[in-house]
């Protein structure tokens, strides 16, 4: 047993997850599941770490599931971190299970997942997503017998999506298809694919566009109107909001925000999107920027990083997505809204707005700094009072009142 007091799991978790190379945001939410399996602990009057206890609260997390309380993800996740908390106390480590039964692969292979780890013109997280999808088919091929890419032609690859049509659909594979012309382009010695293998690559699979929802202009001000903005947190949040409202902007955009980011002389906002890693410049409005500015001269605290939104508590960090999206479910309970919504909806309801007003599809996918206009148009189909008035008239037409 490698710990006893309940106190002492923090920091072990903190130091193995740390070692498995988790990302920052990654550590920073298991450490606080790890904090709420403390607390299930200390509320029992229970200082010793118990597996009962631990059990107890994955099932209480499994009865907030069924009662439509948390999502699928976060429910997995608790279960996962529950997992491992038992092992770092029994072992003080964990077993990373994702990758103990992997076969090993050929040289050759490995080779290729190198090289595409070490390309320069690649940013990092573009690289780990090719890496990942190149080793999932590299794994399929090594259990069809092959060592290399040699015998590898447009008919085998043609197999491997077959079958991976079987597990995913749409824009998954969609993603596989791109990931695959870009090894193949990668691979290449002139930069080009055969006929036949670009013709492959040329199709599409169908992708039903689901309309997410959206949070109403009317429920963003209820939001605005219930944060306390006397303190820390409130001005924090209500600068946030209001930003995410105004601009559009995904949360992981804000959350990444820097001091650099905010060019305050000529009002506009200026970021290389993480998600698209595309340049994006947004105007400024006075509301925002003056949200912004509360709350970096009377709440922000005072440390060395450049980023501008913070936990409120020490240790000073750039706010999570975690934190992004509990509190503002946390303002829509405090609003009396029911309905479930996440921090994207703020998002999808400037999208909304702006089709219902009249903005072109083209202007509004540029302003959500959407490389396309398919991920914009969607919207389209919620406009049912302005789609009703471009309904033809069939009146005049013998028979067209029936239509």
């Amino acid at each position: 047993m490698i710990t006893k007091s309940i106190y002492e799991l923090e920091s072990k978790a903190n130091t193995v997850f740390t070692g498995f190379g988790y990302s920052e945001s990654a550590i920073r939410g298991k450490c606080l599941e790890v904090r709420r399996h403390i607390k299930f602990h200390i509320e029992r009057g229970v200082e010793q770490f118990d597996k009962n206890l631990v059990d107890e609260y994955v099932k209480s997390q499994e009865a907030r599931y069924q009662t439509g309380k948390i999502g699928r993800g976060l429910l997995l996740m608790r279960i996962k971190t529950a997992e491992h908390l038992i092992q770092i106390h029994e072992t003080g480590t964990v077993v990373n299970k994702h990758h103990s039964n992997l076969p090993e692969l050929p040289h050759g292979f490995n080779e290729i997942l190198s090289d595409i780890l070490a390309n320069n013109e690649w940013n990092t997280k573009f690289k780990k997503l090719q890496h990942n999808r190149t080793g999932t088919f590299f794994r399929w091929l090594n259990s069809r017998g092959h060592s290399d890419l040699r015998r590898v032609d447009e008919n085998v690859v043609r197999d491997y999506l077959v079958d991976c049509s079987t597990r995913v659909v749409g824009k998954s594979l969609n993603e596989i298809i791109r990931s695959l012309k870009n090894l193949f382009l990668f691979i290449s010695e002139t930069g080009e694919l055969s006929e036949q293998m670009n013709r492959l690559f040329l199709f599409k699979a169908r992708v039903d566009n689901k309309i997410e929802p959206f949070m109403p202009q009317n429920e963003i001000a209820a939001v605005l109107n219930v944060i306390d903005r006397n303190t820390m947190q409130g001005k924090r949040d209500y600068a946030i909001i209001l930003l995410a409202a105004v601009t559009g902007l995904r949360g992981i955009d804000i959350i990444e925000l820097t001091f650099d980011s905010i060019d305050w002389r000529n009002g506009e906002i200026k970021i290389t999107q993480e998600k698209t890693n595309t340049a994006l410049a947004l105007p400024l409005t006075t509301d925002v920027g003056k949200a912004i500015e509360e709350y970096i001269l009377s709440a922000r605290p005072c440390c060395d990083t450049n980023k501008i939104f913070l936990a409120i508590n020490a240790p000073y960090r750039s706010i999570t997505n975690y934190a992004l999206y509990n509190n503002l479910k946390k303002y829509r309970n405090k609003a009396g809204l029911i309905s479930k919504m996440g921090f994207h909806s703020l998002r999808r309801g400037l999208a909304t707005s702006m089709v219902t007003s009249g903005v072109s599809v083209i202007t509004v996918a540029q302003m959500l700094g959407q490389k396309t206009i398919e991920s914009t148009k969607p919207y389209i189909s919620l406009d049912s009072r302005n789609l009703k008035e471009c309904a033809l008239d069939f009146g005049d037409i013998p028979g067209g009142d029936m239509l």
